[in-house]
């Protein structure tokens, strides 16, 4: 783990498969929060920040941590998976997704704690309390003080306190599709000490067949103040199972969008999350440290085109903290703002794999195990050496030792290691009135994870969901970025503004490649590069009344080698060259909405449309066949607010219109011959959701 700093408060299987803008000028920099406690002036680290406010997410009422992303420059989400509470993210060209087998580019934190998985860095954001967040912070590009695995944003989700006077909230909703929801929330501060207290339960039969969903999250948080310190213990945990519908071949998508050709497939995760987070001051510095230990429990069973069907059942235990120690001092009678601290991480995987026949007992066909220890080491500065010119340099050392043993056939077993440095150095200029410029130059890095050594054999391709063992070495990722940006925030206005140009340089990335619609494996690609623009402009009315907001964002995401992968299309392989552009990557990407009130703040009109451009399917790495049309929408929501009352009307897709977010290639069993077609997922159709909200 490593914590970074904060301004003061102003499936696999086949097919299945309001922002605010942080633009606070002097003192400039969000650089992400991984102890959200501690609090630093530091200038010239970052690039672009975004923060996404809890009102801002109640407002919209978004489902899940990729729902409420989709809003920034930048980001666009897809459903592999036919499940909409397991989206997939892609942010700048790099992905986050529950989904094990994409290039995880993304790290996700819930108060410090990471939430990658350590079998395959995916992240399951059913897990998370978004429920009762505070703030949600996106730090884009590599982030050097949160470690390992930012390679396209770090993303932070800082969890709520109680405070004084209390609070309690009942939520009812229904909708659509069978969908009911109920929430409670209660908060307060007793003297010392404070407490919060949070628990969802969601239930929807799907609108597709056989998607039904269940899932159920409880946090709890105590707080105290005393001594010197300010402490935290928190809990959070989840016990959902959600089915799955995949993707379907796109004349049956036309025909017949809700169909669902593998029935039965489902995820069932089981989740304990523990964490103290600590600080206090020490002589002239600032101390912070958290601890967490966490469990987590996974059950995904896949229905093949053929028996036997097939199950993964993964155990973890993780547990670990960090420390951080921050100052500052006086270099050539300008302020220097140093920091420095380490983190640590063990985690215990073990991952089975299940031959499930039409009747009898599951047969185990692969079973792994792995004890990971992670540990960094990280320090920095940042020195005014004008009163608006700063420059900081920060770096980071990761070790990862990952042992892999089969625990049916130990002669199979292996260690690996991972070392690295990590820099980042920046500058920052505020001679502009309410203006900033600022560059970076950053490096970050990800190691192969434990499914991905597993299976990266190209002449052994692993039976889907895998099949286990000691493949060939995969080399680490490792990208450097380059960023220049420009950002307005004038406070007496309610204005904000930020332009943003990038570029990111990718060594040896890792693709999961897919030969058939049931078999792949990994594979280390030379070169990749992700570049592009992001814009944005803000505007709010003085009380929280009016707000609108627009943003836009160019993503070029494109192989930078000639490489040959392999494919489900014939015959089996292509060549990808210089230029042809990462899959399910849109190039274009426009979103812009507006928040009215309306008769004395009683009602409020809420307005959110979007564009997304065409993308390549996956599987056309070589960009040959046609690409998934672009498409626009909007979403609607009015809400009425009387006394301690809320009522709020929620229309996604308020136009009904027809689109598929995600595309790849596989073999229709259920046509004569199994011929090779294009496989699509459709997206919900237009629907509707009636919550009512009482405070007391």
């Amino acid at each position: 783990m490593a914590l970074a700093l904060a301004t003061p408060p102003a499936s696999a299987q086949q097919p299945d498969s309001t922002p605010k803008d942080s633009t606070t000028l002097a003192p400039v920099v969000v650089t992400g929060t991984r102890l959200p406690s501690v609090h630093e002036v530091v200038r010239g680290l970052t690039g672009r920040t975004a923060t996404l406010n809890a009102s801002d997410l109640d407002e919209r009422g978004v489902r899940s941590l990729a729902d409420a992303l989709e809003e920034l420059p930048g980001v666009t989400t897809s459903d592999e998976l036919g499940a909409p509470a397991q989206l997939d993210v892609t942010l700048r060209g790099f992905q986050v997704s529950p989904t094990i087998g994409l290039p995880q580019g993304v790290t996700v934190y819930v108060d410090g704690v990471r939430m990658n998985e350590p079998d395959a860095n995916e992240v399951n954001f059913d897990l998370l309390p978004l429920e009762d967040v505070e703030r949600v912070e996106v730090v884009y590009g590599p982030s050097v003080l949160l470690g390992r695995n930012s390679l396209g944003a770090a993303v932070n989700l800082v969890t709520r306190r109680g405070s004084a006077p209390g609070a309690r909230e009942v939520e009812v909703s229904g909708g659509s599709y069978g969908r009911y929801e109920v929430k409670l929330q209660a908060g307060d501060r007793r003297g010392n000490w404070d407490y919060y207290i949070g628990a969802r339960y969601e239930h929807e039969t799907g609108w597709r067949q056989a998607t039904t969903s269940s899932i159920g999250t409880l946090f709890g948080k105590l707080g105290l103040i005393a001594g010197g310190w300010n402490a935290t213990l928190s809990y959070s945990g989840a016990e959902n199972k959600i089915h799955q519908a995949g993707s379907l071949p796109d004349n049956v998508v036309d025909a017949r969008p809700d169909s669902n050709f593998t029935a039965g497939d489902y995820f069932a995760p089981t989740s304990h999350l523990i964490t103290v987070n600590a600080q206090r001051r020490v002589g002239g510095a600032q101390l912070a440290f958290n601890l967490f230990g966490r469990s987590l429990n996974t059950d995904q069973f896949n229905v093949n085109a053929s028996p036997p069907d097939s199950r993964q059942r993964n155990h973890e235990r993780l547990g670990g903290g960090a420390v951080q120690l921050t100052g500052s001092l006086a270099l050539a009678g300008r302020p220097l703002r140093w920091f420095g601290g380490v983190d640590g991480t063990y985690s215990r995987t073990v991952v089975g794999l299940y031959a499930v026949p039409p009747s009898g007992a599951d047969s185990l066909t692969d079973s792994v195990r792995a004890n990971e220890v992670d540990w960094g080491v990280f320090a920095g500065a940042s020195w005014e050496l004008t009163p608006s010119f700063a420059a900081t340099v920060v770096g980071r050392y990761d070790y990862i030792r990952l042992p892999y043993e089969d625990l049916l056939d130990p002669t199979q077993n292996g260690l690996n290691l991972y070392h690295r440095v990590s820099p980042r150095v920046g500058v920052s200029w505020t001679g502009l009135r309410n203006q900033e410029v600022y560059a970076s130059w950053s490096r970050g890095f990800r190691p192969a994870a434990l499914v991905e050594i597993a299976c990266s054999d190209p002449t052994a391709a692993c039976p889907l969901p895998f099949a286990l063992g000691p493949d060939p070495a995969l080399r680490p990722v490792v990208a450097t970025t380059y960023e220049l940006g420009w950002q307005l925030r004038r406070t007496a206005t309610g204005l904000s503004a930020s332009a943003d140009v990038y570029r990111t340089d990718v060594r040896d990335d890792i693709f999961f490649v897919a030969p058939t619609a049931t078999t792949g494996y990994f594979q280390n690609v030379a070169a990749t590069r992700r570049a592009g623009v992001e814009t944005a402009i803000r505007w709010a009315s003085r009380g929280g009344g009016g707000q609108l907001y627009a943003n836009y964002g160019y993503t070029a995401a494109t192989f930078e080698t000639t490489a040959v992968l392999s494919t489900g299309r014939p015959p089996g392989n292509e060549t990808v060259t210089p230029g042809d552009r990462l899959p399910m990557v849109p190039a274009h990407r426009f979103n812009a909405g507006a928040s009215l009130p309306l008769f004395k703040d009683v009602l409020r009109l809420r307005v959110d449309g979007r564009y997304i451009g065409p993308q390549y399917l996956r599987g056309d790495e070589a960009n040959v066949e046609a690409r998934l049309p672009d498409y626009a929408l909007a979403d609607a929501s009015l809400e009425a607010n009387v006394d301690r009352y809320s009522v709020r009307v929620m229309v996604p897709n308020v136009l009904d219109r027809r689109y598929v977010t995600f595309g790849t290639f596989a073999a229709n069993p259920t046509v004569a011959g199994a011929p090779v077609q294009r496989f699509l997922t459709p997206a919900q159709p237009r629907h509707l959701l009636v919550s009512i909200s009482a405070d007391f």
